[in-house]
């Protein structure tokens, strides 16, 4: 899961890059490309988890599986945070479904007062109707 916020104007250094990159990265779906994203500081993730871009403003998570993972070494050259370059990169299906934060975060076992913040792994799995 990784927060995106498309709303607030006052942003962090990251949060502005996660703003850009995350466009970015629906600008290619609406191309016919697979959206892509970082992993976790830990690289964790596997083929086969779901993935979450949480707009924890606007109550929503679109959900996608991860289909591929890739080294650190195939970043893109505009992925330039310093600290995520030992990231691997995920490939998405495409969108699978789109549902409320707020109903995610229950499934999750997650308080209602959970705010995401940086990409993380969830602590629990969970099958999600496709």
């Amino acid at each position: 899961m990784t927060p995106v916020n498309l709303v607030s104007k006052t942003l962090t250094h990251h949060g502005k890059r996660a703003k850009i990159d995350y466009k970015r990265e629906k600008d290619f779906e609406e191309n016919g490309h697979n959206v892509k994203w970082d992993d976790s500081k830990y690289n964790n993730a596997v083929v086969g988890d779901y993935f979450a871009f949480v707009h924890n403003i606007q109550d929503r998570a679109e959900i996608y599986r991860i289909e591929r993972i890739s080294l650190a070494e195939t970043r893109p050259n505009y992925w330039d945070l310093p600290n995520h370059q030992r990231r691997n990169v995920l490939y998405f299906s495409s969108m699978i479904k789109e549902i409320p934060w707020h109903e995610l975060k229950n499934l999750l076992g997650y308080n209602e007062t959970y705010y995401l913040q940086g990409t993380t792994r969830s602590k629990k799995n969970i099958l999600i109707q496709e």
